[in-house]
């Protein structure tokens, strides 16, 4: 039996791309990683910091989970998700738009969320968490412009079609690289998102009650290419992914069997040019730290 470090470095030998994970054995503190204290930027991955800090405010009654909140055609988010496509008028509850954001990483959603919550309060939280090597810098609104090189503050109708003509056609010039792990990004190191991902699973933020609910939304998640695909059937994993140019990301929470225990792993990534390459790169990973952890 070899250790979780060995497994790691193992798969990463012939890695597609450059990779950041960070991984810990909630109930044993095995740790491994590699890179896990460079900054990586987070894709739909800060959504995970975004769904915390969206709690923190409902126990502290500002916001609450069945508040209505309703979809106005002028606001539309482009990219992942399905609310876009819904007529103009849906009034959907403030726990619908977490599920959203989470378990389809829906980008509508997530600005929504954000305009309650606000984008620096997460910073903030995150801060009072001890966390200081998660930033977020753009909603998902201003990092689908960067990515196309636009500047418009504000969702608007001819935004978003403007957006998806450039998608579409290519015709544009980058003004600001988003795959780039600086702090005009949304970024993180693999350890501080792992912490958080560890502090949800350990109830040490929150409510137990807020806990749980935050887990069975991870739990939920649709995109189940990454973390999860080569565990055995029936493995429970609450994670979140995040795809961006370049970026191929996916964090979260893997339950062992036989009340083994629970593993907290975050893969972070850059300089992706095959997708699928990573996706199956991130599960290989997963599966190595989980083979060492239930030998025996």
């Amino acid at each position: 039996m070899g250790t979780w470090q060995q497994a790691i470095n193992e798969v990463l030998q012939d890695a597609p791309g450059v990779f950041g994970v960070a991984a810990a054995h909630l109930e044993t503190e095995e740790t491994a990683g590699h890179l896990e204290n460079e900054l990586f930027q987070l894709a739909s991955a800060f959504k995970i910091p975004i769904l915390v800090t969206l709690m923190r405010d409902v126990e502290d009654g500002k916001i609450r989970l069945d508040q209505r909140v309703t979809l106005k055609w002028e606001e539309r988010v482009p990219g992942s998700g399905i609310l876009q496509e819904l007529d103009a008028g849906a009034a959907l509850t403030v726990k619908d738009l977490a599920t959203l954001m989470t378990i389809v990483s829906d980008n509508y959603a997530t600005d929504l969320i954000l305009g309650l919550v606000g984008l620096e309060n997460v910073n903030a939280h995150m801060r009072e968490l001890g966390l200081e090597q998660i930033y977020l810098r753009h909603t998902c609104w201003q990092l689908l412009n960067a990515c196309v090189g636009m500047e418009e503050p504000h969702p608007s109708p001819e935004g978003f079609a403007e957006y998806e003509r450039r998608e579409e056609t290519g015709e544009y010039d980058i003004l600001l690289d988003v795959s780039l792990p600086t702090l005009d990004n949304n970024v993180a190191t693999p350890a501080d998102l792992n912490r958080l991902l560890a502090m949800i699973a350990k109830k040490e933020i929150l409510t137990p009650a807020s806990c749980d609910l935050m887990l069975d939304i991870l739990r939920r998640q649709q995109f189940n290419s990454r973390l999860p695909y080569l565990l055995p059937p029936g493995t429970k994993v609450a994670h979140k992914t995040g795809t961006v140019n370049e970026v191929v990301n996916d964090a979260g929470l893997i339950f062992l069997p036989q009340g083994k225990g629970t593993i907290a792993i975050t893969v972070l990534s850059r300089g992706i040019q095959d997708k699928l390459a990573a996706e199956q790169t991130i599960a290989r990973i997963a599966k190595a730290v989980y083979d060492q952890a239930t030998e025996g």
